[in-house]
């Protein structure tokens, strides 16, 4: 009877740990068309690179000081009490007191809603099925040009903000993986990039978990479409005005515009704080390689031989420089 009495306990354990899996995975955001945002990479620290990518969309999103923000939040509490007591005084049957007793309540609703986090409110991790590569939902208009203010702010300081989150790209097209799909959505962008005035361009194309688009295929599709938009608009490979980026997740496709692509080291933020010509970087595919749980450990010793060898390119530089102001 004990027997049984356990067996009866751990089937109901176990039964409620699936339940609990199955609803985890039922709430769990993924990857959906419709959606815009940003396209995240990483080296296994996916949940670091989630804080990165987080801190980092909301230093640059959020462009009002704090005055500017108190002020906000005055002009819109002083336009809703307006309201509401244009409402209340309507309804003669109420009291002064239940009027201030109720705007009061309300009021104060309405600060808590202001401050809520912003991150809460604009950006949204959500699951794209391959590791290593972490899509962020926002509701923002235009990825591109906040993409566009955080790479080139870290071209000109080259202040590292970032540790884990190593590429950043704007999507602005997220859709089926069926190329009559794909053709539709790449058009109707396509408009508001190429259509004005002449631009170099390329086309890079990246798969994961999908083998039914074909890179040939969809590069020569869409640079007819680009080609239609503008005849004057040309290829270029080395250096193109706007790099078109496809990426093909199982079975949802990722259109990107990404302007400098090249200048700014194909939105690799680590890259970007290059500080000299001569600073060794640290590759993902050695970072790669590394086993998952002594990950940390690995790079922190690659990071130490870097700046090891750093060091010594710096002193041979100086001396080297000493050497000839002496002769």
């Amino acid at each position: 009877m004990e027997t049984n009495s356990a067996t009866r306990n751990t089937r109901k354990r176990n039964n409620r740990y699936a339940t609990n899996r199955n609803d985890y995975k039922k709430r769990k955001s993924i990857l959906q068309p419709g959606m815009m945002g940003f396209l995240c990479t990483c080296n296994y620290h996916e949940k670091g690179c989630v804080t990165d990518a987080y801190r980092l969309l909301n230093l640059f999103s959020d462009e009002k000081s704090a005055s500017d923000k108190e002020s906000a939040t005055s002009s819109a509490i002083n336009t809703f009490v307006k309201k509401k007591v244009d409402k209340l005084l309507e309804e003669s049957d109420i009291k002064d007191e239940d009027i201030s007793t109720a705007l009061e309540k309300e009021i104060n609703e309405l600060k808590t809603e202001h401050e809520m986090p912003l991150p809460f409110r604009k950006f949204q991790v959500v699951d794209t099925g391959v590791k290593n590569m972490i899509f962020i939902a926002s509701t923002i208009p235009n990825p591109l040009q906040l993409v566009t203010k955080i790479v080139s702010e870290l071209d000109t300081t080259k202040k590292q903000c970032t540790r884990y989150l190593l590429r950043l790209l704007p999507i602005e097209v997220v859709c089926k993986a069926y190329m009559d799909k794909i053709k539709i959505k790449a058009s109707e962008l396509f408009e508001r990039y190429f259509a004005q005035e002449p631009k170099t361009f390329s086309i890079v194309f990246n798969h994961r978990n999908n083998n039914s688009i074909k890179r040939d295929e969809i590069i020569e599709d869409l640079a007819e479409i680009i080609l239609k938009k503008n005849p004057g608009n040309k290829a270029d490979l080395k250096n193109p005005d706007i790099a078109v980026i496809v990426e093909v997740i199982r079975g949802i496709c990722l259109l990107s515009i990404a302007p400098n692509y090249y200048k700014f080291k194909k939105y690799n933020l680590v890259e970007i704080c290059n500080r000299t010509k001569n600073k060794i970087f640290v590759k993902q595919e050695s970072i790669a390689l590394a086993k998952e749980e002594n990950h940390e450990e690995d790079s922190d010793r690659i990071l130490s031989n870097t700046i090891k060898q750093e060091e010594y390119i710096d002193n041979k530089q100086n001396l080297d420089a000493q050497i000839e102001e002496k002769e």
